[in-house]
């Protein structure tokens, strides 16, 4: 699941929970409410919050030249196993559209495309395939590959300036 999808559902859990907070409250003001009422406001209100909070990284240790990927979700850091990480010859920034569908049980299938993002690329000796650093807006992007420049001491290789 790509981060803006997770970002929008939980902005949705967020409304719902404010919602059904309102909501309950107001039904124990008339003594009508369940306790399933009074726990669905605030277990939405943290699941939004988690949601909207929860990002992908990768962490590279130059000196043992290795990587992982990793998920942070409200306050915790999922890791990957380390990765061994190949002879990096540049890094490149490039212009890169995201698109992909959002299924979820509160609105029917929609298609979800992002423009203006930039991959950070480590293009990888004699292979085709590199390893994806970073999916930003252009600004950050490029903050993000000087910042591997430093660490990995190859040239980027790309027609933005930096």
């Amino acid at each position: 699941m790509f981060p803006s999808t997770a970002r929008f559902a939980g902005f949705v859990f967020l409304g719902l929970g404010g919602f059904i907070l309102l909501t309950s409250v107001a039904g124990l003001l008339s003594g009508e409410v369940t306790l399933i009422q009074l726990l669905a406001g605030p277990i939405c209100l943290a699941l939004g919050y988690a949601m909207v909070t929860s990002y992908e990284g990768i962490t590279i240790d130059a000196r043992t030249k290795r990587y992982t990927n990793y998920n942070w979700v409200a306050g915790f850091r999922q890791g990957e196993e380390w990765l061994h990480l190949p002879e990096v010859v540049r890094i490149t920034v490039a212009p890169f559209n995201a698109a992909y569908v959002m299924n979820d049980s509160i609105a029917p299938s929609m298609t979800v495309q992002e423009r203006g993002l930039y991959k950070v690329l480590l293009s990888i000796q004699n292979s085709r395939v590199g390893i994806i650093a970073a999916i930003e807006k252009q600004d950050q992007a490029l903050i993000k590959a000087e910042n591997l420049k430093q660490i990995l001491g190859v040239e980027i290789a790309s027609t933005l300036r930096v």
